[in-house]
């Protein structure tokens, strides 16, 4: 059995009227201006995300051996846990 066209007509209208309300929503200024909120604190955030990375960079170069050291120390210690755990298999 065929749904009636009203039915159809209003399925197929659902879709643009949810957008368009969305839409006029974002446009209100209370959203407008918690949206430039959102925007600012990205923005910052983002900055202090590239900073951060460059800083470890940097310290990462400046101390390599440390480095060097530390991953020597993680592989040491897997390749222990590794080996205990082949041994109880």
């Amino acid at each position: 059995m065929d749904k009636p066209k009203s039915h159809v007509l209003i399925m197929r209208l659902l879709a643009p009227m949810a957008v368009l309300a969305v839409g006029k929503l974002l446009e209100t200024p209370k959203v407008k201006g918690a949206l430039e909120e959102v925007d600012a604190r990205t923005f910052v955030a983002g900055r202090m995300t590239g900073r951060a990375l460059s800083r470890g960079a940097r310290n990462a170069r400046d101390n390599a051996i440390w480095l060097a050291a530390g991953v020597a120390a993680i592989t040491i210690g897997v390749g222990l846990i590794a080996r205990a755990a082949l041994r109880k298999g």
